[in-house]
């Protein structure tokens, strides 16, 4: 655990001192206010509209960082070659990846606090209040990002950081797409729904973590709207934690 949590303390510095990771976030506090002119001309619906670009923004802000920060997280070190002094040490494969992972979660994660706070303030300003409802989709969202950067580590371990972001995006275009995919299967041959529930079920499902447009129109979410995508997300990222440390052994490092 020691050097799980010393790991995960340098990398959270790492990232958080990417100057990439500033750019972002300064994009994304931008858009943030912006969504207060989006409201504004909107026709009676501006809480409405301010919620639902807010959170959308918060969304596409996150994953973007996630992208561009977790699919070099691996290859860097690498490429580098510090990853063979680290393991030189005491320190076992996975330890260094639950390091990273944990590192890169914490600074995505403080990030998404930051925006939520501005989104917040936003929405009160406007005289929607305090946006309780809004808290339950970034919770998702974090879990939905903690999947996510699995995600963007596994690519890491094999792949340049360009390589590994159009897989990331790629990877994300089809985990919101799978519902989409088993209705236009419904009316299709045996073999056609075989094959789309096969990829159903093994791609990551990320349609489960989008409760936004529900939280945007008041509607309260249930206990297993929460609790399940969670566990969902758990088990899946430690898979696919399990499949990076995989993958850097088959390179004998």
């Amino acid at each position: 655990m020691k050097n799980i949590l010393t790991i995960a303390k340098n990398t959270f510095k790492e990232t958080i001192r990417d100057k990439i990771l500033y750019g972002i976030f300064a994009f994304a506090l931008l858009f943030l206010l912006s969504t207060i002119f989006f409201g504004s001309i909107s026709l009676g619906e501006d809480v409405k509209v301010v919620k639902d670009f807010g959170l959308a923004g918060i969304y596409a802000f996150s994953i973007i960082i996630t992208v561009f920060l977790g699919t070099s997280l691996i290859y860097k070190e690498i490429e580098k070659r510090t990853l063979y002094v680290i393991l030189s040490k005491p320190v076992t494969i996975i330890q260094f990846l639950l390091g990273k992972f944990f590192g890169l979660f914490a600074s995505v994660s403080l990030n998404i606090l930051l925006m939520t706070i501005v989104h917040l303030a936003v929405v009160y300003f406007k005289g929607g209040g305090f946006d309780y409802l809004s808290l339950w989709s970034i919770l998702l969202l974090i879990f939905e990002i903690a999947l996510f950067i699995s995600i963007a580590i596994l690519f890491s371990t094999f792949s340049t950081p360009l390589a590994g972001a159009i897989y990331s995006i790629i990877l994300l275009y089809i985990g919101h797409s799978l519902g989409l995919l088993l209705d236009y299967v419904k009316n299709s041959g045996a073999l056609a729904k075989f094959f789309a529930n096969v990829v159903y079920y093994i791609l990551p499902n990320l349609e489960k973590f989008n409760i936004r447009n529900s939280v945007v129109h008041g509607i309260h979410p249930t206990g297993s709207d929460i609790i399940y995508p969670i566990l969902y997300s758990s088990l899946y990222s430690i898979i696919l934690l399990w499949l990076a440390a995989t993958s850097l052994k088959k390179q004998e490092i």
